[in-house]
């Protein structure tokens, strides 16, 4: 009986987990779709290609100092548009949403009209 009640305790402490991460993304998609794809017209895909990196901890660097490197990368590929944004959300939300997101979109987490 305990142990059944630590099972059910247990799934539904993992549900709330699970929910709590897919959060960070769906914010991520809406803060992307806001201000990077409204203002520079990139779709997520060619967000990251521009980028050049393959793998989340590639990434993850261009997040470090917040954001600069990233920033940096999109005005010397010419996307001044998509460097203003990522500015934009760098102060106004949270770069680990958007940081979220992307490294969805690396693992093939592409959602509609963002393809």
């Amino acid at each position: 009986m305990k142990l059944s009640r630590l099972f059910v305790a247990g799934a539904v402490a993992m549900s709330f987990m699970a929910t709590a991460a897919l959060a960070d993304y769906n914010k991520g998609y809406k803060y992307y779709d806001k201000y990077v794809k409204r203002k520079s017209h990139i779709k997520a895909p060619q967000f990251v290609k521009i980028l050049g990196v393959q793998t989340p901890d590639q990434l993850k660097a261009l997040f470090q100092d917040n954001a600069k490197p990233l920033i940096e990368k999109l005005k010397a590929a010419g996307k001044d548009k998509a460097a203003e944004a990522v500015e934009k959300i760098a102060k106004k939300h949270k770069l680990k949403d958007l940081e979220d997101f992307l490294i969805g979109i690396m693992n093939g987490k592409i959602p509609a009209g963002c393809g």
